[in-house]
């Protein structure tokens, strides 16, 4: 079973998350998908493919991370990064270092929402759609709390079409207008 982490920030600054990353000592390469930035860590071993000809995140020493973009101009997505590779330990140890490392340092931010305190936040009110139903908390980075201060609404990165339009709906009650579909 791989670990997710998920977070909010701007989704048109400069990612923390992606900073992180590539200040690494060896840091890793970057490929670009439709919506995903996957990291390569090379030196941790080959890719592996499925039967598909995609990148088999199991089976290879990569990391993925969807970072947050702006859906129909009023609500931004959570933020998230797999560690998918199992077992993590015994396959990739180095990549679990890193793992490790990364949960240390997101530690150091304010959780907006977490299932382990009973699903209570005082930020609750912002955290739209699908958001809460997730296990892994919600860490908010310095722009994305500061922006959930400033009344921004978040989705999950993986709502679809008739849960964005359910609480663009739910947020015109609000006074909060999402674009119409292009």
């Amino acid at each position: 079973m791989g670990t997710t982490y998920r977070f909010i920030e701007h989704p048109t600054e400069s990612s923390s998350v992606l900073q992180w990353f590539r200040a690494l000592p060896v840091p890793p390469e970057e490929k670009q998908t439709q919506r995903a930035t996957v990291l390569f860590f090379r030196s941790f071993g080959a890719l592996a493919y499925t039967g598909s000809g995609a990148i088999d995140p199991k089976l290879s020493p990569v990391v993925t991370i969807y970072l947050p973009r702006t859906v129909r101009g009023a609500l931004w997505s959570v933020g998230e990064v797999h560690f998918l590779s199992t077992p993590l330990k015994g396959r990739f140890p180095e990549l679990h270092k890193i793992n490790n490392a990364f949960a240390k340092w997101l530690r150091k931010f304010e959780i907006v929402f977490s299932n382990k305190s009973g699903g209570v936040s005082e930020w609750n009110y912002y955290l739209e759609g699908s958001v809460t139903h997730y296990d892994p908390p919600v860490f908010g980075l310095p722009s994305g709390l500061q922006a959930i201060q400033n009344n921004q609404y978040f989705i999950a990165d993986d709502d679809n079409e008739a849960v964005i339009e359910k609480v663009c709906s739910s947020l015109r009650l609000r006074g909060v207008h999402c674009d119409s579909l292009a």
